[in-house]
């Protein structure tokens, strides 16, 4: 491993002796955090920016959500007694989870132009795909019990799947889509990099000006909600699980 490391670092360039000689550089990206603009943190178009950043986050997981429930009883056994369309429900997923949101935001730029849409069209493929992952390994491994007591006493497919199956997994599934809601939350900071609407926009705007002290008056006001959020959504989870 220390062998392949060494290559790998020879390989794209680095050397420690470079990276001695740019920290004793000025930087003026470094100067910015001695001149960050604090009134940058509440103006109104950051508050604003924040704020569509905060309804991609919160309909990307929520669109997410409400498909991957579905999805992930239909691409196991447990919900979907015929294997074909199993197969089929889970490569798509695997393709759809392969492809990064980045990636999904700047093809939907390219579709539907820049703004706040395309960056929520990513976020809920990126949804998706997490929660269809997490509930179907979720529902690969449940008691079956209460599932044979349901068949033995008539109850239909639909019936069995709404009392035996997702009470089951509803603690778990709760905590996935907040898990999802705070990766989506910092992942729509970036997405605004490629034209994906929100904060991330604004983020470029004062990178391409080399207005750092904005720029970095506007990192940490994200830093202290993404902080906050997380906590939240810790405790949250703690509690469902």
């Amino acid at each position: 491993m220390v062998v392949f490391t060494v290559v790998c670092a020879r390989t794209v360039g680095f050397s420690f002796s470079g990276l001695i000689e740019d920290l004793g550089r000025s930087n003026p990206v470094a100067q910015g955090l001695l001149e960050i603009s604090w009134g940058e943190m509440f103006s109104e178009r950051s508050r604003r920016a924040f704020l569509e950043t905060l309804q991609m986050a919160v309909l990307g997981t929520t669109a997410g959500a409400a498909v991957s429930l579905p999805i992930a009883l239909w691409s196991t056994e447990v919900g979907n007694p015929y294997r074909i369309p199993r197969i089929l429900l889970r490569s798509f997923n695997n393709v759809v989870r392969a492809i990064p949101d980045l990636l999904w935001a700047g093809l939907f730029v390219l579709g539907v132009g820049i703004g706040a849409l395309p960056g929520l069209l990513a976020l809920f493929f990126f949804s998706m795909a997490v929660i269809v992952k997490l509930t179907a390994d979720t529902l690969d491994g449940i008691d079956m019990g209460p599932i044979e007591a349901a068949k033995a006493s008539g109850a239909s497919h639909t019936q069995m799947l709404r009392t035996a199956v997702v009470p089951q997994i509803l603690p778990a599934y709760s905590s996935y889509v907040l898990y999802d809601f705070e990766l989506n939350l910092r992942a729509s900071a970036v997405l605004g990099l490629v034209g994906a609407g929100g904060i991330g926009q604004r983020l470029d705007f004062f990178r391409n000006r080399g207005d750092w002290g904005k720029l970095w008056g506007l990192v940490l006001m994200f830093f202290l909600v993404v902080v906050v959020v997380e906590w939240l959504s810790v405790r949250i989870r703690r509690r469902l699980v």
